[in-house]
């Protein structure tokens, strides 16, 4: 007797470890095809391993570690982990157990077909309760009719049959209870993902709005004034003007929104990086002449070298992180984009020694709405990231407060 229970405590433990992957991949994290592969290659494993190590009593395997296996795979996880666990364990105890064939066969055919239907039929709508209820109707289904069709039974005395019985009902509870609890962390888990993703939507449309309507109201404004009578010809071409501004405007935050929403390369071409930064500098000379900041360029190399990606969006890139760096040091300091070559890698670092970031703050770093500044949206540092990523580069920021900021910059170095 005592020994029936430590076999079927040793199998309990083998289940229970191949339970582990469920708490470590929530659904969110993989898909649900590549999740179900890995379940079911964990519990072909472990069972095998199983059947190597510890010693087994062939009754004892087809009336305990099998059905359960089979239960939990097909009721919680469904068709292939299911399949794959009742084909190995049923197999594998006949071939290296020596369990009788036709009536684990039987058995666990029934188990494994009662145990999908509660799956795709049941298993979204139970509680734990019912859950339990429908595991243990399912193991007595498969016990009795596991004994009547296993040739032996008769031999078996009435103490066995109830301590392999008991033994088994004991394991399915705790299993039941161990997925039932996972399953309801990874419902609540992803509730809370969609919950977020539904706010984060909300809070982008609500910026998107309020960005585009200011400008727009003023263009409103302005051409409002222009109708009126009497205004000079003078005034009326500086409305005009500020009218195409605010239109402008308007149209560059919905191109940011755009870009970050879907960012795609149109056309991927050789850039000459060099070539392109120091393109940049006319147009960048005014705003650091503004703010008593110097800029310093640093090149390794002399000739071109180039990447590849779409020259429109490497300049959006580079003249963003770059105005960011010169708003950061209101007070004046020294601006540095220096570019160099290693390990077949393109590093282009832009740094500043501006007012610099907390470690909160740049962890947050190219999430939606996050930004330093008093008016902006953070648009911009989402679409460089994006950007980035699309022409196949990496973006890490390092910073300490009122130590500035560095920017650096890797993409894959062509030719």
């Amino acid at each position: 007797m005592s020994a029936i229970l430590i076999y079927q405590f040793h199998g309990l433990l083998y289940i229970l470890a191949s339970c582990t992957f469920v708490f470590i991949s929530p659904r969110i994290m993989l898909s649900a095809r590549r999740r179900n592969q890995v379940i079911a290659i964990i519990m072909v494993v472990l069972s095998t391993c199983y059947q190597l190590i510890e010693p087994i009593d062939p009754l004892v395997f087809s009336l305990h570690l099998m059905p359960i296996s089979i239960m939990m795979t097909s009721m919680f996880e469904g068709t292939l982990p299911g399949i794959m666990a009742g084909a190995s364990v049923t197999l594998c105890g006949f071939f290296f157990v020596g369990t009788d064939i036709e009536a684990n066969l039987v058995s666990n055919v029934l188990l494994l077909l009662l145990g999908l239907w509660f799956h795709y039929r049941m298993l979204w709508k139970s509680q734990l309760s019912r859950t339990m209820g429908y595991a243990l109707v399912f193991m007595l289904i498969h016990y009795v009719v596991f004994l009547a069709v296993y040739p032996e039974s008769d031999n078996l005395s009435a103490s066995q049959m109830l301590m392999l019985y008991l033994g088994t009902m004991v394991s399915a509870v705790v299993v039941v209870i161990t997925c039932n609890k996972v399953r309801s962390q990874e419902n609540m888990q992803e509730e809370l993902y969609k919950a977020e993703k539904f706010h984060m939507i909300g809070e982008l449309a609500a910026s998107i709005s309020h960005e585009i309507r200011n400008p727009l109201t003023t263009t409103h404004g302005f051409l409002q004034m222009m109708a009126k009578p009497g205004v000079s010809s003078e005034s009326m071409e500086r409305y005009r003007l500020h009218a195409i501004e605010g239109v402008e405007h308007a149209n560059a935050v919905i191109t940011d929104f755009l870009n970050y929403a879907k960012p795609t390369i149109e056309e991927a071409r050789p850039i000459n990086v060099i070539a392109e930064i120091e393109g940049l500098i006319p147009w960048i000379a005014p705003l650091s002449v503004m703010s008593s900041i110097e800029i310093q360029i640093l090149h390794q190399q002399k000739h071109a070298v180039y990447i590849m990606g779409e020259p429109k969006k490497f300049q959006q890139c580079l003249l963003n992180l770059i105005k960011n760096a010169i708003e950061a040091m209101p007070a004046g300091g020294l601006l540095t984009i220096s570019t160099r070559i290693e390990k077949g890698q393109v590093y282009i670092q832009i740094s500043d020694t501006g007012v610099g970031m907390s470690k909160l703050q740049l962890r947050r770093i190219g999430m939606p709405f996050f930004t330093t500044k008093e008016k902006g949206t953070g648009l911009g540092l989402m679409v460089v990231v994006s950007l980035v990523k699309v022409m196949g580069g990496e973006i890490i920021f390092t910073s300490e407060s009122g130590q500035g900021t560095v920017c650096e910059i890797k993409y894959g170095l062509y030719g």
